[in-house]
């Protein structure tokens, strides 16, 4: 018997959902959270050891949804990305260093330098307009690899 919490389609889309990472890549999170590496990191920027515990539960919740459909794992998954964004938000917008735009800069568009123009065309990305505006933009020059 089934709870009532448990979905049979696993695809289920709830507000945010968007925001969720494979499980794969909960698991190297956590990976890194515990190797050497990672806990030295984490001390030399922050100056304490980080507690992988949100992390381990994150992948646990991830696996839980995609291999049950549970709904309250889903919920938690979602919940955890979300306070993840909030702190990466709230740490940029706390940054005193930089000045934040409102509009564009007026020369956004503006053509490109002389030796930008050259560069690109040395290493093939330079694509130009015809003159007819309508047209489609055409690439001057193209490489194509092949392994044989």
């Amino acid at each position: 018997m089934q709870s009532s919490n448990v979905v049979k389609d696993p695809h289920t889309s709830l507000p945010n959902q968007w925001l969720i990472k494979s499980c794969e890549e909960y698991n190297d999170e956590v990976k890194y959270c515990r190797s050497l590496r990672g806990k030295l990191t984490h001390r030399y920027i922050h100056g304490y050891k980080e507690d992988c515990s949100p992390k381990i539960e994150a992948m646990h919740n991830c696996v839980y949804w995609t291999q049950r459909g549970d709904i309250d794992n889903l919920k938690e998954l979602i919940s955890y990305e979300e306070q993840r964004l909030l702190r990466r938000k709230h740490a940029s917008m706390m940054n005193n260093v930089w000045e934040y735009r409102t509009e564009p800069p007026s020369d956004w568009n503006s053509p490109l330098p002389e030796w930008a123009v050259k560069r690109a065309k040395e290493i093939g990305e330079y694509e130009v307009k015809d003159k007819d505006e309508t047209s489609q933009v055409k690439k001057i020059m193209q490489t194509y690899c092949t392994i044989s």
